[in-house]
């Protein structure tokens, strides 16, 4: 399939080939909430993955393409002692068998096993994730303040008590609770995330006068019991999301135009103690 170049909706887009469009997508904005020199050199020198991201993408990989799990990923077998013979020669066996396939532990296998449960047994996620929608749906835009090329890749786009949704699979080491979620969409800026998606989709997919769409995150504990929860992003966190987004597209362009990429000010700055510490001190 050829690299898409215009804006449209590619829904059988392959991962691979979305990658390789040329376009603003919320990895390469991120970082301009440090300096435009931060998201310059995490550009063009992007980080290699953690342990805890590549159980993510096998989550995610076996959740919404099920077909694509089965080809490229294979359970590392118990061959026992690797310090014996008969150990030794069955993984080396196993390698061989395996070979261009992504290997994962059992431990990890049981962690996608008992989400897969976790979802089939939890109404809202079972209705947003098996329910009537599609998966894995790229996006290409031109944003009309900036007129740079965006692109997005969208979990799941369903519905849910008759309001469309955009779905984001998340997997996390830490529970979902309320405040742990929340500070997570601070920390890695998924608000802006979201924000990203809806303005593709509004541009692409406009819906009619009276609706909107909303958007939501199936947050996947990768430790036991392996539960699910669905955390809807709230109003005021994607007007700030999509405030932030306009904001970082206007210094991408620019700095792009420009040829420069600035890091932190010159001169002094001035620091003290952060607004919480502020407060403790207020209250005693």
């Amino acid at each position: 399939m050829a690299i898409p170049t215009k804006p449209g909706i590619y829904p059988d887009l392959p991962f691979e080939d979305y990658c390789r469009i040329d376009a603003c997508n919320h990895s390469k904005l991120k970082y301009l909430s440090l300096t435009p020199a931060h998201a310059r050199y995490l550009e063009l020198n992007p980080p290699e993955s953690t342990k805890q991201q590549d159980l993510g993408h096998a989550i995610h990989t076996a959740l919404l393409e099920p077909e694509r799990f089965n080809e490229q990923y294979v359970v590392a077998p118990d061959v026992g002692d690797r310090r014996y013979k008969e150990a030794k020669d069955a993984w080396a066996s196993f390698v061989k068998q395996a070979a261009g396939k992504t290997v994962i532990s059992a431990e990890d296998n049981r962690c996608i096993e008992g989400l897969k449960d976790s979802i089939r047994a939890h109404e809202t996620a079972s209705a947003v994730m098996y329910g009537r929608g599609i998966n894995e749906v790229s996006l290409v835009w031109e944003d009309p303040e900036t007129g740079l090329l965006c692109k997005a890749r969208v979990d799941r786009l369903t519905e849910l008590n008759g309001w469309p949704f955009a779905i984001d699979l998340k997997s996390d080491g830490e529970r979902a609770t309320t405040d742990k979620w929340q500070m997570a969409v601070m920390r890695y800026g998924l608000h802006q995330q979201a924000a990203h998606y809806l303005r593709g989709l509004s541009i692409l997919a406009p819906l009619p006068d009276g609706y909107a769409r909303k958007f939501a995150w199936v947050v996947c504990e990768t430790e036991p019991p392996y539960l699910v929860r669905v955390f809807e992003a709230d109003d005021a966190a994607l007007s700030i999301g999509n405030d932030e987004v306009a904001k970082h597209l206007r210094i991408y362009s620019e700095c792009r135009k420009a040829g420069t990429w600035p890091g932190w000010p010159q001169g002094l700055d001035y620091a003290g103690l952060p607004a919480w510490a502020m407060k403790k001190y207020d209250l005693e």
